[in-house]
């Protein structure tokens, strides 16, 4: 048997399933239509490893043929999110794989703003302003398929009240 974890789109929540140790891609699929109660899908899903690599031109995803035991699926429509970050009224635009977790995410627009050091050390992502993009989040959970996109906030974590 292996044990996977299954991320699926617009969800946070992880599925822990497992499967029988010469389980393919196709089992991989039913197991996760009904993980995540997807009765008739819309649009192409296509179903990837955390690790694996998306080409340059974004358009082709490598996937590894055999199941890895304890590995990340994802499970999405998008192959790249659309995401934009906006930071004191400046606003970037960036793509990223749906299985970019919010700690890259993070990493690379602080560097893309040009912030660092101390001025980097309290500064959050946000989806909304209840809704907190964690370092272990995947940003295909916060995106559809309909528009592959995400907007959010570099903003303080703590916000001092004067």
């Amino acid at each position: 048997m292996k044990k996977v974890y299954l991320h699926g789109e617009n969800t946070r929540d992880i599925k822990e399933v497992e499967l029988e140790a010469t389980a393919d891609h196709g089992q991989l699929v039913e197991i996760f239509k009904r993980e995540f109660k997807i009765t008739e899908p819309d649009g192409d899903y296509i179903v990837f490893l955390q690790e694996d690599v998306v080409f340059e031109d974004g358009e082709e995803i490598e996937v590894k043929a055999e199941i890895i035991h304890r590995g990340h699926y994802h499970f999405h429509r998008c192959k790249k999110i659309h995401t934009s970050v906006t930071y004191n009224g400046q606003t970037e635009s960036f793509d990223f794989k749906p299985s970019a977790t919010g700690n890259k995410v993070l990493k690379t627009v602080l560097k893309n703003f040009k912030i660092s050091g101390n001025d980097a050390a309290g500064l959050i992502l946000k989806v909304n302003d209840s809704l907190i993009l964690k370092a272990t989040d995947h940003i295909g959970s916060f995106a559809g398929h309909h528009d592959c996109k995400l907007s959010l906030i570099l903003a303080p974590d703590k916000v001092i009240q004067g």
